[in-house]
C-alpha cells in the first residue's frame, strides 16, 4: 500500500534505520572485534619487526646509523658475529670463545661505564688475548683500557677525506676515511697515530693503538655504521680491524652496567639537605603570622532582652519566606484569617465568632450577597501570584468598606 511518495515496509524500515537498529544491537561485539583485530595486528608487526633495533650502530639496525651492513659481511666471511649489552656478559663470552680467538667491539654513547668497569674488560680481554676496538671512548674510558692512550680533543669534520699517515697495516690498507660533515670527531694520541686531519698541527689523530695493538680506538661511529661503510677506505678498515679473529663481540653499554645498589636509599639519603631548615623556617614563619593576624576573640556584646522588633519588619519578613517558599495557599490563609479577625473586632462579634458568622455579619451590614463574600474570605485558594495580590487587594477594600459603613 502506498502513502503518497512513501511506501510501508514489512522487513524493519528503511536500509538507515535497519543499520541503525543493527548498530544498536551488535554494537559491543563489533567493538570487541575491531578491538581484538588492531591488538592482534599490532603483535603480529611487532613481533615481525623483533628482531630488528633501532639503536646506534645496532647490528640488527639497517637504518644509516645502524651497523647491520657490516655485521652481514663479517658473518658471510665466517667471522661469528654476536651482540652483548653487559659487560657480563661480554667478559663470559670472552672465556667461552678460548684464547685468543675474539676481537671486541666497544660502544657506549651514553658514557655508562665506570672507569673500572672499563679496567675490568681490558683485563679479562688481555687474560684471553683478545683484541678491543672502542668507537669514541671518552677520556676516563681511554685511560682505563690503556695508559699507553690518551684522548687529545675533537674537531668538526669536513668533506675531505683523511689519509692514514701511520705505518698501521690496517689504516695503510684503508688509505683515507671519512665522516659526516659537521659531525665532531674525537681525536687521540699513542704510539700509533693515525689518520691525523690537516691543519690540526697536534700530532693527534682520529684513530690511535698501542704498541702491541691489542687496544685500538676510533673517533667515529659514523668510519662503521652503514651510511659510511662505502666511503673511502672505511670499509677496507672496519673489515680488517673487526674481522682479523674468529669471535667478534658487538658490545653496546646499556643499563645493565649501572651498577645497581645492595641496599635501597633511605627517604633521608634521597631527601636533599636544605629540605629539613626550610621546612622549620616555614613553619616558623606561618606560626608567627598565625600569632600576627589570627582573629582574637574580644569581650562579649550584653544585648537587652526580649529584643523589640518592629511589626512592619515581621510582616515583611515572613511575607519574603512565603514568597520563596512559594506557599501561596498558606499566605492566603494568614491573609483571610487576619481579615476575619479585624471584621469580628469592627462588627463587634468578638474574637471567638466562627468565620461563617462574621460573613453573614459583613453580608447583612454591607447588603451584598453572602457566597461572594464566602469564597472571598474562606474558601478561596490563590493558585498564582496575580491572583495573590487580587485576593489581598479585596480584603482591604472589603474592610475599608466595612469601616466606613
Amino acid at each position: 500500500m502506498k502513502v503518497g511518495s512513501e511506501s510501508f515496509r514489512a522487513d524493519g524500515g528503511t536500509r538507515a534505520e535497519r543499520l541503525r537498529a543493527s548498530w544498536g544491537k551488535h554494537k559491543f561485539w563489533l567493538i570487541l572485534g575491531t578491538v581484538f583485530v588492531v591488538v592482534t595486528g599490532g603483535g603480529l608487526i611487532l613481533g615481525t619487526n623483533g628482531q630488528r633495533s633501532a639503536g646506534e650502530l645496532s647490528i640488527t639496525n639497517p637504518a644509516p646509523q645502524g651497523a647491520q651492513a657490516a655485521a652481514t659481511v663479517l658473518a658471510g666471511q665466517g667471522v661469528d658475529v654476536s651482540a652483548t649489552d653487559s659487560l657480563a656478559a661480554t667478559t663470559a663470552a670472552l672465556s667461552a670463545n678460548g684464547h685468543g680467538s675474539s676481537t671486541v667491539l666497544v660502544f657506549d654513547p651514553q658514557q655508562l661505564l665506570s672507569p673500572e668497569q672499563g679496567a675490568e674488560l681490558a683485563r679479562s680481554a688481555s687474560e684471553n688475548g683478545s683484541k678491543i676496538l672502542a668507537i669514541a671512548p671518552g677520556p676516563l674510558m681511554v685511560k682505563s683500557l690503556s695508559q699507553e692512550i690518551a684522548s687529545a680533543g675533537t674537531f668538526s669534520a669536513g668533506d675531505q677525506a683523511v689519509s692514514a699517515d701511520c705505518t698501521q697495516a690496517d689504516a695503510g690498507a684503508a688509505g683515507t676515511i671519512s665522516t659526516s660533515a659537521g659531525t665532531d670527531v674525537k681525536m687521540y694520541q699513542g704510539p700509533i697515530t693515525c689518520f691525523p686531519p690537516s691543519g690540526t698541527g697536534s700530532g693527534a689523530g682520529m684513530m690511535a693503538s698501542t704498541a702491541n695493538g691489542e687496544v685500538t680506538v676510533l673517533g667515529s661511529a659514523d668510519v662503521v655504521n652503514n651510511d659510511g661503510l662505502a666511503q673511502a677506505g672505511n670499509a677496507a678498515l672496519t673489515f680488517r680491524l673487526l674481522g682479523s679473529r674468529e669471535h667478534l663481540l658487538w658490545y653496546t653499554a646499556t643499563a645493565k652496567d649501572i651498577p645497581v645498589a645492595s641496599q635501597p636509599p633511605t627517604l633521608a639519603e634521597l631527601t636533599p639537605p636544605w629540605v629539613f631548615p626550610a621546612s622549620a623556617w616555614l613553619l616558623l614563619v606561618g606560626v608567627i603570622g598565625i600569632l600576627w593576624r589570627g582573629r582574637r576573640s574580644g569581650p562579649l556584646v550584653v544585648e537587652p532582652l526580649p529584643v523589640i522588633v518592629k511589626a512592619s519588619e515581621t510582616v515583611t519578613g515572613r511575607a519574603r519566606l512565603y514568597q520563596d517558599a512559594k506557599a501561596m495557599d498558606t499566605a492566603a490563609r494568614t491573609l483571610q484569617h487576619a481579615t476575619l479577625n479585624r471584621l469580628a473586632h469592627a462588627l463587634r462579634l468578638g474574637g471567638a465568632a466562627p468565620p461563617e458568622a462574621v460573613v453573614e455579619a459583613v453580608s447583612v451590614h454591607l447588603g451584598r450577597d453572602r457566597q461572594p463574600l464566602l469564597a472571598l474570605l474562606i474558601r478561596d485558594v490563590p493558585r498564582n501570584e496575580i491572583q495573590m495580590l487580587t485576593m489581598a487587594t479585596q480584603l482591604a477594600a472589603l474592610e475599608e468598606e466595612v469601616a466606613q459603613r
